[in-house]
């Protein structure tokens, strides 16, 4: 485990998620929304990588025909993904699996799209799990992955989210803090995109964090 790997409930992320989760929700209602809106996909496998509570996959089966796969590592945000689907009336087509990110148990070329908000930066081994989200997705495929707020948030609440979340980070001390900041950072994220050998991939800037678009070209 890295020395700047922690238990992720104690991280800024959940702290926030803890706090506000309000904000989480509407955070992740807003995503699903930009998401369909800039590639359309709504139909076919979405995997919904280290989902936490749930919420980015389950606003994105309310709002397609797509069949959400919920996966994290954690058992107890699993069961509580479990009952948020359940209220959401979207267990029909929500599915969740104790999955670990850097061994997908998926066939290859399956997912039509995969997101993944905050999990990304926890990886122990980000190389491993970006060739395994290469290697499910189906030709024509796109992946949605970082850590962000999305550009539909109001920008009042925006500004309130940020300051909130720079502030747990500053708890962390100045050596995590700034590994914290490196992490979102196209430079880090690019060192192991290319070690995984994933082509086609861009950033999106989405302050404070950030967003790395991947698309597999469909065969000739």
């Amino acid at each position: 485990m890295s020395p700047f790997q922690v238990d992720l409930s104690d991280t800024p992320y959940w702290r926030t998620v803890e706090k506000h989760g309000g904000w989480h929700r509407f955070a992740c209602q807003l995503l699903a929304r930009q998401v369909l809106d800039d590639y359309g996909i709504d139909e076919g496998l979405c995997l919904d990588l280290g989902c936490g509570l749930g919420w980015f996959g389950i606003e994105l089966a309310k709002l397609t025909d797509l069949e959400v796969l919920l996966v994290d590592i954690d058992r107890d945000k699993l069961l509580k993904a479990r009952e948020n689907a359940s209220k959401e009336d979207v267990r029909g087509r929500v599915h969740l699996l104790l999955v670990d990110a850097h061994h997908l148990p998926f066939r290859d070329r399956t997912m039509s799209l995969i997101v993944c908000r905050g999990a990304v930066f926890f990886w122990n081994r980000p190389d491993r799990a970006f060739k395994e989200v290469y290697r499910v997705m189906k030709p024509g495929a796109v992946g949605f992955l970082g850590g962000a707020i999305g550009r539909y948030m109001p920008k009042g609440l925006r500004a309130r989210i940020i300051e909130t979340v720079k502030k747990e980070v500053r708890k962390l001390g100045p050596d995590k803090e700034r590994e914290w900041w490196r992490r979102r950072t196209p430079g880090w994220l690019t060192k192991w995109l290319d070690k995984a050998g994933v082509d086609g991939f861009r950033f999106i800037p989405d302050p404070p964090g950030i967003w790395v678009e991947i698309r597999k070209g469909r065969c000739p």
